[in-house]
Formats: structure tokens, C-alpha cells, sequence
């Protein structure tokens, strides 16, 4: 019904709106350049051009099917470059061992399409597609205090389906002979499906082939919304439709309204903030979304001495991980900080100072060669992080008829875009989940105050 409902407000609102070269503005044709202002009215726009919200943009297209006017999908990204998007700026990992089933799945669901990847985003005539996957697992260690859990958690993982193991302190030093195994009670390591890869790489994937499916793009910022208000069912509660989105220009006080049939909010870190936007009605909007950024540093350091191309994606009692980055001798880590000392969101910069203090002790202790490694370059990126329990938030919002979300994957965004955007585009068109039953993800539980537990947040 749901689906039924949107196909019929999104066919009115073609019926209504000039067709393309009738005077609006039109449909840019694939594979011309977008234009830099946005379109007149779109039936899909997609807030935020990330890997979620390309993935959900090339999935609208192929879930469509053979329509006879085709569903058109509007991507609006602020940032074009990508010079502070959370996509490029991560470390690129995939994994299973997650111990929130739906986060297992997806997982697996990604894993299968990015070992197809060229079946699913290979362009006619363009080189083919290569992300540049490193298998080298995850590795998560457990102190004594916390093994009886991991156990546990494996546990569940072999129960979904997940290729992961255990190992003694023994046979982690005997696979791992660089390793300082002195306070480690057990670990679970991958052993299939789990690794990383070039985001950008993935994030350009997506893009060209939904352009190529004719998808179109603009740079700006969505500000502000149009709504209409609901209250013609007394025994309902009132509800409001998004009439209009309204794009604003980089470095400009111009804006274009765009009109719509569906908006689907995409914009990672900044989705919190995109529905407290003018023009949303504030009593619909409550609970708020409690998505926000937070920064996190990315190091790299070399150390030719080090643990080599036998190295996994470590993840360390601490907190601190670290993988190699290419090779000779080269890697990159970080730890996410404890809550009370969240560093300031407000810009970029990266604190030097937390890794010689904080990172660099425990790598040293992990691993006796990273004593002496040189540090080579570091970064900061935003994890669009969900406060409530640091899972996604997929699936409509019970006030805002036509929204969908797509956003708050706490640092799990790039490995689970592939099945988040199926996901929802499948709610968007046939106004069900097929592949992945993912309702347990959806806005009902901030309602409910009831959190998913992810334990596996790195």
C-alpha cells in the first residue's frame, strides 16, 4: 500500500509539473554534464551525495523497472569535492563480525556485491572497476574480562553465517609472531569477507553508474522545506508532506525550490540537523533525530620492521586499531576518544598530540616494532554517529509522509551502503523490504526508547 501510494503521488506530481523541453527546466539526458543548478521538480531527491545516498540513487534506478516515464532522482551534495565527506575520509573496512543480526547481513549482502561489483556498477566502454580489496580480515582482541562475551558474540555471528574463528593467546602468537599477546584472553578473527578497500573508488562506482542510469546531481545545501499539514483524519495524528526542497547555491543567498514526491534524507553527519531545517513543522519532528558529527582522527605512520602484509585489521583491547596501508611497511589507525572528551566538530583540524599521547602507547604495547615507527600524515573525517545506540536509521518517518532516512551508521556507513541503499529504495518502490528485513532499524525505537545494542562499534 505504501508503495502504491507513492507511485500514485509521484505520477501526479509529473502530471502537474511542465515535461522536459516545455518550457521548465527539463531532465538532463545521461551522460551529459550535470547541470550546476538543480532542476525544477525531481521525484526522488536524495539529500546528501555520499556513498548512502548514491547507493540508494542507483538502486531507485534499477528497482524501477521498465516505466514508461522513468523515476527521476535528484542527488544534492554540499560538499562536491569531497574534501570533508565521511566516505573518502574513512578507513575503508568491511567485517561480519558485528553482534546486531541486521548489521551481520548487510555486511554480507555488501560482501557479495562488491565481490560482483562490475556485474552491479561496470559502465559499457569504461575500464573496469577495481576497489583495490586487501583480505586481511579483522582481528578483535579481549582482555580477561571481556572474553566470555566475545565468545559469545562469535558465537551468534557462526549462527548467521559469518567464516570467523577463535584464537588462544597461543595461537594468536604463533600466526602472529610480532604480537604482544601478555594480556589477551582470546580473539575472533575472519576468515572470509572481511578486509578493506579504496573508498573513493566505491563512492565514483556508484556515481557514474547511476548517472549513467540517469540519476542527475547538483551542488548546494538543502536549508529549508515546504510542507503541507495533515489534519483531515480527526482520529490520526496530524502528518505533513515535503512539497518542495529548497537548494541553496555554494557561496550565493540564491536558492531553487525543487518540487517533489519523496525526499530521502542522506546526509550522514549532518542528518540531525537537516530536519530541524525552516520550514519542517517542529511538533512533527519530535523525537529529534539524534544523528550528529563526530570527528575521528586517521593516522599513518611507517615502520619498515613492522608486522608486514600478514597484518589484519587489528582491533586492540584499548580501543585503537590499525591496518597496513598499501605496503612497505606502511599503516594507519586511530582510536575513537571516550565520550567525556569528544574533540570539538566544528572544523577539521587534527590534534597531533592525541596520537604521541594517547594512540601511539598502546600501538607500541600491541606491537614492540611500532616503538619506532615515524609518523607520515594524518587526517580527521565525521562519523554521522547515532547517540541513541550508534546503529543506522533506515525507513520512513512515522510524521513526515513522503521522508525517508538513511543515515546515523556510526563509522559503518561505507561497508553497509550497498544493502542500506537497496533497502531503501525498495520501501521507496514496492513499499516493503525484500532482500534484508531491516524494520528493526526504523524510527519506532527512538519513539519507544528502545536501543539496538551494537557491541562492535570501533
Amino acid at each position: 500500500e505504501l508503495g502504491q501510494s507513492l507511485e500514485r503521488m509521484a505520477q501526479t506530481l509529473r502530471d502537474q509539473l511542465p515535461a522536459p523541453g516545455s518550457g521548465g527546466q527539463g531532465w538532463i539526458p545521461p551522460g551529459t554534464h550535470p547541470d550546476p543548478r538543480p532542476p525544477d521538480e525531481a521525484d526522488v531527491v536524495v539529500v546528501g551525495g555520499g556513498v548512502v545516498g548514491w547507493s540508494v540513487a542507483y538502486w531507485l534506478k534499477v528497482l524501477e523497472g521498465r516505466r514508461r516515464h522513468g523515476m527521476r532522482v535528484l542527488v544534492v551534495e554540499r560538499d562536491p569535492m569531497y574534501s570533508r565527506a565521511s566516505t573518502v575520509l574513512s578507513a575503508g573496512g568491511i567485517r561480519q563480525q558485528f553482534s546486531l543480526r541486521e548489521n551481520i547481513q548487510m555486511s554480507q549482502f555488501s560482501a557479495s556485491f562488491l565481490r560482483d561489483i562490475n556485474h552491479y556498477l561496470g559502465v559499457p566502454n569504461e575500464p573496469p572497476i577495481d576497489i583495490q580489496f586487501q583480505p586481511g580480515g579483522y582481528l578483535f582482541l579481549a582482555s580477561p574480562q571481556n572474553g566470555a562475551a566475545l565468545e559469545a558474540t562469535v558465537q551468534f555471528q557462526r549462527d548467521e553465517g559469518a567464516q570467523v574463528t577463535l584464537l588462544s593467546p597461543t595461537q594468536l602468537k604463533e600466526k602472529f609472531p610480532w604480537m604482544n599477546v601478555e594480556d589477551v584472553a582470546v580473539a575472533s578473527y575472519g576468515l572470509e569477507d572481511e578486509g578493506w578497500f579504496d573508498p573513493w573508488t566505491l563512492l565514483n562506482a556508484f556515481r557514474r553508474k547511476a548517472t549513467s542510469l540517469g540519476v542527475q546531481s547538483c551542488s548546494g545545501e538543502v536549508r529549508a522545506f515546504v510542507t503541507s499539514t495533515n489534519h483531515a483524519m480527526s482520529s490520526a495524528p496530524p502528518s505533513a508532506r515535503i512539497k518542495y526542497v529548497h537548494v541553496h547555491m555554494a557561496d550565493s543567498l540564491e536558492y531553487q525550490p525543487v518540487a517533489c514526491a519523496i525526499v530521502v534524507n542522506a546526509a550522514g553527519a549532518w542528518a540531525g540537523k537537516l530536519l530541524e531545517a525552516e520550514g519542517l513543522p517542529r511538533g512533527l519532528c519530535r523525537p529529534l533525530l539524534p544523528i550528529q558529527p563526530r570527528k575521528r582522527y586517521v593516522f599513518t605512520w611507517h615502520c619498515p620492521n613492522g608486522p608486514g602484509l600478514s597484518c589484519p585489521f587489528l582491533i586492540d583491547t584499548s580501543g585503537a586499531y590499525f591496518r597496513p596501508d598499501g605496503a612497505a611497511g606502511n599503516y594507519l589507525g586511530g582510536m575513537s576518544p571516550p565520550e567525556e572528551e569528544e574533540p570539538d566538530p566544528s572544523d577539521l583540524s587534527v590534534d597531533h598530540d592525541y596520537f604521541q599521547e594517547q594512540i601511539w602507547p598502546r600501538l607500541a604495547r600491541r606491537v614492540p616494532a611500532f616503538e619506532s615507527l615515524r609518523v607520515r600524515g594524518s587526517w580527521a573525517g565525521y562519523y554521522d554517529y547515532n547517540a541513541f545506540d550508534r546503529n543506522g536509521v533506515l525507513g520512513p518517518h512515522p510524521r513526515l509522509e513522503n521522508l525517508f532516512l538513511a543515515a546515523g551508521f556510526s563509522g559503518h556507513g561505507l561497508q553497509h551502503a550497498p544493502a542500506a541503499g537497496r533497502a531503501v529504495a525498495e520501501l521507496v518502490i514496492k513499499g516493503r523490504y525484500e532482500t534484508l528485513d531491516l524494520r528493526r532499524l526504523g524510527w519506532d525505537r527512538l519513539v519507544d526508547g528502545e536501543p539496538l545494542e551494537e557491541h562492535g562499534v570501533v
